[in-house]
């Protein structure tokens, strides 16, 4: 007896494909099982977006043969229109090393398919900027040919991907000439991203100045080139100039495919001390001696027309302003009409000046998203929002004061669909209500808030949930320090409680699995359409000298309070619910995993300190049915309930008396 199609089998093909695109992420690879038509209709869905991580060569070829068969099932290659490269390939004797690879990229390897897209757009998070040394390694022409070797069955690979629109390149070693050769000659409109954009080549010393190498010179000129991610340092530790400034200033006058910059200006002191010297030859005598750009005169060609800009991500630990971190620099070089996303860290007046004359002179009319981190002392940002109506995403940072959100007010308040603000403050109940009442078509909400551990806390989770578009919350919790140092006056009163602050802030960094679901559930219980919500707890600064004034006291200090914080604070939590309408909601850690805790949980079992036992418990009492380990005996104190349920203002009550 025949079984008969379900109604959903019946559909044509691409009927079912449309519909695939309505399913949730953790929902395709289950669905796919269901059938062989269910697999076929979200196939577009599960190799649209592939990750690769590269390791070990023996075991990248397996993964590149693996994913060539996958794809080869009914055609699935022309699926793929984005593949993100991670890590990096190791050859021969090569070695882990901190010059080397990223250790969770090799933990993580092979390759997937649909990745968990969490991030803010399709190329954010790939790599993490603080392993990428941006002037190692260096390689002779047989190193670099062996890496093409290694690399060739990749590049015939993505030769066969009739759909291919973008390849992210994050991999911690230069991008293999093979790759750049398969995508201009089967995908010259393809989009390269770079996310380790270096040119090793031009790091020198005064004894060895050379032209550029000739590999780096072809992704230099790349017609595909598309964006780039560069940390840039003057000098590297062997104490060589970079002319990477004066490789980025020619490509940005001169290549106009690329449209997406993020700069990362990092500034060693004492690798400028050692490297003060300067090399005779110039950015100029480097193209030449590569043969590249001449005009029939012999001087290098420049191209008159400012070709079009999309993205600007500026960060400098350092403002030296003669550089191009600063957006007076990039207006002579660049247009500017088609920018849509601006990012400036730190942002000071003369950026903000400069960005409201050319708002003033209609020069960014297509700006969408701007982030900026303020540490100006005059602070003229609210001037900047008042002229940007139309901006739907805003992030801010650093020292905001009254004007930067009447700012917000006067400009883009009804047009914002995302908004994040990190001031150097934590906002209160008060300044949450204010930007809910201003700012009601959120979609994302991104918040530095002081847990109060009573009604102000609980009325903040209200408000947000009052907003009748909001999907995703992010919420940065900012621990108050212990005073340092406690006053005279109380130091003499006997009756004075010198842990009362520390049991405090031990409360209010203590986030568990609970509390995250209890603080999204009672977000969601205004029925917005929440499906995200994630937590992090900042660690208290300088811990461990708040806590030794406390300790000081009465006897001598003892590590054990800094392991406290190090083991119950500092965590973060995703909680996720896959249908707007259903109660059940999942809830998992994500904090990065440093050793630290380890270590300080190992501490915390040894120490013979018995006041740090006893402010252990009274902050959390041995409960009935608990570990008899008293270092596992802690937990979230419960929200407050008590508040109006019909309106978000306080009403009286407090915290948990501790």
């Amino acid at each position: 007896m025949s079984q008969q199609p379900c109604l959903l089998e019946r559909l044509p093909l691409h009927i079912a494909q449309y519909l695939a695109n309505f399913l949730h992420q953790d929902s395709i690879r289950p669905f796919s099982l269901a059938s062989k038509f269910c697999c076929q209709a979200v196939a577009p869905r599960r190799f649209t977006s592939i990750k690769l991580t590269a390791r070990e060569r023996d075991k990248f070829d397996r993964d590149v043969e693996e994913l060539r068969a996958t794809l080869a099932v009914d055609n699935h290659s022309h699926h793929v229109r984005r593949i993100t490269l991670r890590g990096f390939l190791l050859l021969g004797t090569d070695h882990l090393g901190p010059n080397g690879v990223d250790g969770r990229f090799l933990a993580n390897g092979g390759w997937n398919e649909s990745p968990d897209n969490e991030g803010d757009s399709e190329t954010e998070d790939v790599y993490d900027s603080s392993y990428f040394r941006p002037n190692l390694p260096k390689y002779d022409s047989q190193r670099k040919q062996e890496l093409n070797e290694a690399w060739q069955p990749f590049a015939d690979l993505i030769g066969q991907l009739s759909g291919l629109r973008d390849l992210i390149y994050a991999c911690t070693h230069q991008i293999p000439r093979c790759i750049l050769e398969a995508l201009h000659q089967r995908h010259p409109r393809s989009r390269l991203h770079m996310h380790t954009f270096s040119l090793r080549s031009l790091y020198l010393s005064a004894s060895n100045v050379q032209a550029i190498d000739t590999d780096e010179y072809a992704l230099l000129t790349s017609p595909c080139l598309y964006s780039i991610d560069m940390k840039y340092e003057p000098y590297s530790d062997e104490a060589e100039k970079s002319f990477n400034t004066e490789a980025l200033h020619w490509l940005i006058v001169n290549s106009p495919s690329l449209r997406k910059f993020k700069l990362d200006y990092r500034y060693d002191t004492m690798a400028v001390r050692h490297g003060a010297y300067q090399p005779e030859s110039s950015w100029e005598d480097f193209l030449e001696q590569a043969g590249a750009g001449k005009s029939a005169d012999g001087k290098i060609s420049k191209k008159p027309e400012k070709h079009p800009l999309e993205s600007l991500t500026l960060h400098s630990s350092g403002f030296i302003y003669e550089l191009l971190n600063h957006i007076a620099a990039w207006k002579p070089l660049r247009s500017f009409t088609e920018l849509r996303h601006l990012e400036l860290s730190p942002c000071l007046s003369l950026d903000v000046i400069s960005l409201m004359s050319m708002a003033a002179e209609g020069e960014i009319p297509s700006l969408r998203s701007l982030s900026v981190d303020w540490e100006d002392m005059h602070n003229n940002l609210g001037q900047l929002l008042s002229v940007l109506p139309h901006l739907d995403t805003l992030k801010l940072s650093g020292n905001l004061d009254e004007t930067t959100f009447q700012g917000i007010h006067d400009g883009p308040r009804l047009a914002l669909r995302k908004l994040q603000i990190y001031p150097f403050a934590p906002l209160d109940h008060s300044k949450v209500r204010q930007l809910i009442q201003w700012c009601p078509n959120l979609e994302d909400v991104r918040l530095r808030l002081a847990r109060e551990a009573g009604p102000h806390e609980t009325a903040i989770y209200r408000l947000l949930g009052r907003l009748p578009r909001l999907r995703r919350v992010v919420l940065q919790f900012v621990c108050p320090e212990p005073q340092y140092p406690p006053p005279i006056s109380a130091i003499m009163d006997l009756s004075w409680d010198k842990f009362r602050d520390v049991r405090k802030a031990l409360v209010e960094i203590a986030v568990d699995e609970t509390l995250a679901r209890a603080i999204f559930r009672k977000i969601a219980a205004r029925k917005c359409p929440l499906e995200r919500l994630k937590i992090k707890c900042l660690p208290i600064q300088d811990s461990a000298r708040a806590l030794r004034s406390y300790h000081a006291v009465s006897s001598s200090y003892d590590a054990s309070w800094e392991d406290i914080v190090e083991v119950v604070g500092g965590r973060t939590w995703i909680c996720t619910r896959q249908d707007v309408e259903s109660p059940e909601v999942e809830v998992r850690e994500v904090t990065k995993e440093t050793g630290s805790r380890d270590k300080a949980l190992e501490c915390l079992k040894k120490t013979d300190d018995q006041e740090v036992k006893e402010l252990w418990k009274q902050v959390w009492p041995p409960r009935e049915g608990g570990s008899d380990k008293w270092w596992e005996n802690w937990w979230s104190y419960p929200l407050s309930d008590i508040l109006d349920d019909n309106s978000e203002d306080v009403v009286g009550g407090a915290g948990p008396d501790i």
